[in-house]
């Protein structure tokens, strides 16, 4: 679907560090939950609702966090809809793929 976008390599820096601090932001989220909830285990059961929690998270974002040029519009429109994007991490971008993004 955006095979033919051509990223430039002054927008791969861009997106590349773009791409990165979404992580981070959404990995400060999981840590910032997973500290609330190891604080919450009263129950072994809830060692074992810790791990499924875990695992969940890094199914979805081994799934959401895509690095291919092919899929990064899309990535990028989630990741800001998630809010872990902002616009100001992309600035510098063409606006065609700004405007695929943001709408």
């Amino acid at each position: 679907m955006y095979d033919d976008l051509k990223w430039s390599p002054a927008e791969k820096k861009i997106a590349r560090s773009a791409f990165d601090s979404a992580y981070r932001r959404e990995m400060d989220d999981v840590k910032n939950i997973i500290y609330e909830k190891v604080i919450k285990i009263k129950a072994n059961e809830d060692v074992w609702a810790l791990e499924k929690f875990l695992s969940d998270c890094r199914k979805n974002m081994l799934k959401k966090y895509d690095y291919r040029y092919s899929r990064l519009i899309p990535v990028f429109y989630r990741l800001y809809k998630d809010g872990y994007l902002y616009p100001e991490d992309l600035e510098g971008l063409n606006n065609d793929k700004i405007k695929k993004i943001f709408g």
